[in-house]
Parts: C-alpha cells; sequence; structure tokens
C-alpha cells in the first residue's frame, strides 16, 4: 500500500512536471546556443584529457581531481541559483547505479582517449541514443516501429563503415581501443536509461552531483591503493579545468532543455564532430579518411531522422493530451 501510494505521488509529480514544461515559453535559439557551447566544451574537455593521459598521469588521480571539480562548479551553479535544496537526494539506490555507470564510462572513454582521434571517438557516440532506443525496448517494452528499427540498423552500419573493421583485422590489437569506446558508449546507454527511470524521482542536480562524487570517491581509492604520483601544474589544471567544463555543460544543457525540446536540441551534438575533427587536426595533425567521413553521414542521416520520429511521436502525445 505504501509503495502504490509513493508509486502515485511520483506518477502524479511526473505528470505535474511535464504539464509546466509543455506549457513554458520556448527560445529555440538560446538552446541552440547554450547545446553548442556545451558540447563544444566538452570536446576541449576531451582535449584536455587526452592531453594529460598521454604524458602518463594514472587514471585514479584524473578520476579523484575531475570528480571533486565536476562537483565543485554543480554545487557553484546550485548556490548561485538558489537551489541548493534541490541536491537533497531521494532515491540512493538510482543514484548509485547511475554513478557505477559514469564511473565505468568513464573508465573506458579515457582507456581509448589516447589510441583514437577525437572524430572516430565521437562517431561510435553517436550511437548512444539508438542504443537506449533498443535497451528501452528490451527493459521497458517500449515499441520501435519498423521505422526506428530500420534508422538504428542504418545507424549500426554507419559506425561499421566508420571504423572500417578491414583495418583492425590487419593490425591485430588495434580493436582494443575500440572495445573500450564501445564499453563506454555502453556504460552512458544505460546511464541515460535509469536517468529515464528516475525522471519526475530524482531532481536534475542530484543526478549531476553524486555521480560525479562517486568517480571521485573512486579515485580516491585508486590513489590510495597506488600511490600517488607527481604531476606537472599543467597537467593538474587541465584536469580540474576538464572536470569543470563537464560541469558548466551540463548547466548549460540542462536550461537548453528548458529552453526547446529535446528533439530540438538533440541534433546539436553532432557539433562535437566538426570541433572534434579541427582540435584534432590543429593539435594531432588528424585528417578523416574516406571511411570515416561516409559512416558518419550515414550516422547523423539516421539520428536526424530519429530526432524527427519522436518530434513527430511528442507532437502526438501533446494533441492527446
Amino acid at each position: 500500500m505504501v509503495r502504490e501510494k509513493n508509486t502515485n505521488i511520483a506518477t502524479e509529480r511526473f505528470t505535474n512536471k511535464r504539464r509546466r514544461y509543455l506549457s513554458s515559453p520556448r527560445n529555440y535559439a538560446r538552446a541552440a546556443i547554450l547545446s553548442s557551447i556545451a558540447f563544444s566544451g566538452w570536446s576541449f574537455s576531451d582535449v584536455l584529457l587526452k592531453l594529460v593521459r598521454r604524458e602518463g598521469v594514472p587514471q585514479g588521480e584524473i578520476l579523484l581531481i575531475s570528480g571533486i571539480s565536476g562537483m565543485a562548479v554543480i554545487f557553484l551553479i546550485s548556490a548561485l541559483r538558489g537551489t541548493l535544496p534541490r541536491l537533497h537526494p531521494q532515491r540512493w539506490g538510482g543514484l548509485l547505479t547511475i554513478g557505477l555507470c559514469q564511473l565505468a564510462s568513464f573508465i573506458f572513454w579515457m582507456m581509448a582517449l589516447p589510441r583514437l582521434p577525437l572524430t572516430t571517438m565521437y562517431v561510435v557516440t553517436f550511437l548512444t541514443p539508438m542504443t537506449v532506443a533498443c535497451l528501452a525496448a528490451l527493459i521497458l517494452k517500449e515499441r520501435i516501429g519498423w521505422k526506428r528499427a530500420v534508422a538504428i540498423a542504418t545507424g549500426f552500419v554507419g559506425v561499421v563503415i566508420a571504423v572500417n573493421p578491414e583495418n583492425l583485422i590487419q593490425h591485430g590489437v588495434a580493436w582494443l581501443p575500440y572495445l573500450a569506446l564501445i564499453g563506454s558508449m555502453a556504460g552512458t546507454a544505460v546511464q541515460m536509461l535509469l536517468l529515464r527511470v528516475l525522471a519526475g524521482r530524482e531532481n536534475n542536480e542530484c543526478t549531476a552531483f553524486y555521480p560525479r562524487s562517486i568517480i571521485a570517491v573512486a579515485g580516491l581509492a585508486s590513489c590510495v591503493a597506488s600511490g600517488f604520483s607527481a604531476m606537472s601544474l599543467w597537467a593538474f589544471l587541465s584536469i580540474c579545468a576538464s572536470g569543470a567544463l563537464g560541469g558548466i555543460g551540463w548547466a548549460l544543457m540542462a536550461q537548453a532543455y528548458k529552453d526547446a525540446p529535446a528533439a530540438a536540441v538533440a541534433p546539436f551534438q553532432y557539433s562535437q564532430m566538426i570541433t572534434g575533427a579541427l582540435l584534432g587536426y590543429l593539435i594531432w595533425s588528424d585528417v578523416p579518411n574516406a571511411y570515416l567521413l561516409c559512416g558518419t553521414a550515414i550516422i547523423i542521416a539516421s539520428g536526424l531522422y530519429l530526432v524527427r520520429h519522436e518530434r513527430r511521436v511528442s507532437r502526438m502525445m501533446v494533441r492527446a493530451e
């Protein structure tokens, strides 16, 4: 009885939150600017981590410093907004699971980061929304439909073309960074699915703050176990900046999703491909090959179709309400 009552309360909160969101004013231009800045900032964050990892800084220290700096930024933003009470968690179990998924995803990401160009990494991460749709169909029993299924399958084909498996077979262990990258993408997909499950039950501030605390704790445990290593001041500041950019990006995206529907914000993720390609060329002279460009075009086309499809479904739901 108590559980049923709590479920009804959570459902009512989610419904009221959705109604307020649908009736709130839209600012598509601001949403576009904020999301573009957020995705570009995350690209700069990846560049800093890539440089630091190539210097041989241990993963544990990166986890610790990045987690603490991200927490500090989110706490500061919440304090400036006057939303510190929203940091009070409701469901520790859900936040712990999200944090562990984010931790696993971050570790896999750092394993692949020094060995792969940013453009290649972003191509694989573009599969995340499609993977979430597949997981939602398997776990949440959501209906995919043949149109979405074709778009998802097309996106996976695009990744296969971009990665060029023949090249991986010829170079033996070259597939290991890709395996780590797929692991990172899978962890992010599970995390996004859990965020959907917790929607209306947990504040955005909590789902951003506490998972980073788990990353920091894991980093501290690793440092205690293996010992702390000396690092340059530049490396320390780079890790701090990377974590801070992650927190700032969260704040910008949270505002962007308030200003416009998710279907309107999602396509700006593809701007990371441009930023990543530009930064990769300027810093490491990375030049995308024909396979990567062709696969990227296929993935973006299928992703944009999915966004268009979700937008149409969302409009139908609004009319039904």
